[in-house]
């Protein structure tokens, strides 16, 4: 490939690496079938369970390290497929097959994975189809180990390798960890899937679900943007600068920020401003503490509650809640409640966004809530925790889930169930509605966070997912700025804390806006918090408030944003 190209995917794992392309082998499975004598066939059962167990021993080798390496709270991505050897639907009906029809063990379990992994093709739930690479990746080592055949290593890798393939499996990147792999691009996969969440593990920069990249070949210069979620190919010499010194900013923000983690964000006139980090799963936490984060302004629980493809049970959420505030080591917390909703595809295309999500779905769905609310309220002796409500729109729901939170609390008064009385409860201003009338909210709640991504897009009319109209997004229009100005000015009397989390608090310029506008506590993305914090320390709020003041007179959204960043990015 000559001319740069943009190719599209979605965040795997935060931050950009610079390097060139290393393809690696799909996991392909060929077997062949090979009859075997029938007094044969007890010593072939026994070659394939040796194989199972030399595969189990590897595995928890494999487990010890990553938990030396990024703490207990990584150690279940080894788990999924130590469960696989355990399942009996999988290595049952595999000895049941030798037994039966007197075959290898190769033939047996391509036979056996293939029913399995087509079943999972069929399934509607994203986790549970993501759960094939753990299968895929079982079978591949068990092949290899019936043989007496090492995995086929990746020789001699570039220096700032980059993997590549339809399928990297979680096992291949950890065992690479060592030598010179600085990112990676799939071309199926989510942020949901093992691989994505060993990359997080390991800080390695990921985009997952980059379909075009079948027409990538090993040696290609590559850029992966783990902020953007896109995957650059052949890049200018322009746009490789600009990357590279996006890359050595943010390591030197990186080492800075760990060297001084316990320094606070303070302007250049010494008033101080709360920055915290928005994170997706319990194994980001680490790395936000270390990082020097100061605080965990959002944690969304919807991907941990269904880590396993299905709803998990309230004692493995009650230890996953509780490891996530160990982690933090006294930081404050924000759990935002599960913002899901109906499947995207029985919607028949109506836009998901405006439908059963958020607290709306808990309110149809008071099993689900009150078993989160039981788990958040068990783990709370742990830490310090606050439970955030998301998409509120009226007073009615608000009222609702304050009655369902009281009966949980009853009723772990009746159990005897130690928690934290006093846990924040707060309400995510997501919605026109909940802008409008946050001042009628406050005396029922203790905090609110501003969610800037969905406000913009109800606000401005736009579909972000929609590519025809999504460049009509824009943070600096007069009514976004409008809007926040009313915000801030219905909740200031109130005397209630309102933190600002949406990606708007994650640009420099565009949070810049906001500490002019008043507000003083920021979210943002692991990979966004040195850059924000630079620029905290970097301004007077003095002079934005002086530009907030300017910017609201003004009609132009590229006005806005050209006077902004004229004040954040002097010379």
């Amino acid at each position: 490939m000559t001319d740069e190209r943009v190719i599209h995917g979605v965040v795997g794992s935060v931050g950009i690496a610079v390097g060139r392309a290393v393809r690696t082998f799909d996991p392909l499975f060929v077997s062949f079938n090979v009859k075997v004598r029938p007094d044969q066939v007890r010593k072939e059962v026994e070659r394939f369970r040796h194989s199972v167990q030399k595969s189990r021993e590897q595995l928890k080798r494999m487990q010890a390290e990553l938990r030396r390496k990024s703490g207990p709270e990584s150690s279940f991505l080894i788990d999924a497929h130590l469960l696989v050897l355990q399942d009996r639907l999988f290595v049952d009906r595999i000895i049941e097959k030798i037994e039966n029809e007197s075959i290898n063990s190769e033939w047996a379990i391509q036979q056996v994975s293939d029913d399995l992994l087509q079943a999972y093709d069929r399934l509607d739930d994203e986790y549970l189809r993501e759960r094939r690479g753990d299968l895929e990746d079982i079978v591949r080592r068990l092949l290899h180990n019936l043989q007496s055949k090492p995995l086929p290593p990746l020789k001699k890798l570039p220096y700032d390798a980059i993997l590549i393939g339809k399928i990297v499996p979680p096992s291949t990147l950890f065992e690479l960890r060592t030598q010179r792999v600085v990112g990676l691009a799939t071309e199926t996969g989510s942020p949901l899937s093992h691989t994505a969440i060993m990359a997080r593990s390991l800080e390695i920069p990921a985009v997952m679900g980059v379909t075009a990249l079948s027409e990538v070949s090993s040696g290609d210069l590559l850029i992966v943007d783990g902020e953007r979620g896109v995957v650059i190919c052949s890049p200018s010499e322009e746009t490789l600068a600009e990357y590279k010194e996006r890359d050595r900013d943010g390591r030197k923000l990186k080492k800075k920020a760990a060297a001084s983690a316990s320094a606070p964000s303070v302007t250049e006139d010494g008033v101080l401003i709360s920055l915290g980090a928005n994170i997706n799963f319990s194994e980001e936490v680490r790395s936000a503490i270390t990082s020097g984060c100061e605080s965990i302004g959002l944690y969304r629980t919807e991907f941990d509650f269904f880590r396993e493809g299905k709803q998990l049970d309230e004692e493995s959420l009650v230890a996953d809640y509780s490891l996530v505030l160990k982690t933090a080591k006294g930081a404050p917390v924000t759990f935002r409640t599960i913002d899901v909703g109906i499947d995207q595809k029985s919607w028949d295309g109506v836009n998901p966004n405006f439908g059963v999500r958020g607290l709306r779905f808990c309110l149809e769905n008071t099993d689900v809530f009150k078993k989160q609310l039981r788990s958040l309220y068990r783990a709370s002796v742990n830490g310090r925790m606050r439970i955030l409500l998301p998409f509120v729109s009226t007073v009615d729901d608000l009222d609702s889930a304050s009655e369902i939170i009281m009966a949980v609390r009853r009723e772990l008064d009746l159990k005897r169930q130690p928690y934290d009385p006093r846990v924040p409860i707060g309400v995510m201003i997501e919605t026109p509605a909940a802008a409008q009338t946050c001042d009628l909210m406050a005396s029922r709640v203790d905090f609110f966070c501003l969610g800037t991504n969905d406000l913009i897009q109800y606000y401005l009319v736009i579909d972000r997912s929609d590519q025809s109209v999504v460049h009509l997004y824009n943070p600096f229009h007069p009514a976004i700025l409008r809007c926040l100005h009313q915000v801030f000015s219905l909740l200031r009397p109130t005397g209630k804390s309102i933190t600002v989390c949406g990606e708007m608090a994650a640009d420099p310029p565009s949070a810049a806006v906001l500490l002019g506008l008043g507000f003083t506590s920021l979210s943002v993305n692991l990979g966004a918090y040195p850059r924000i914090q630079r620029m905290i320390r970097s301004v007077s709020m003095a002079q934005l408030r002086d530009l907030a003041g300017q910017i609201l007179k003004m009609q132009k959204p590229k006005e806005v944003e050209e006077k902004v960043r004229a004040i954040v990015y002097r010379s």
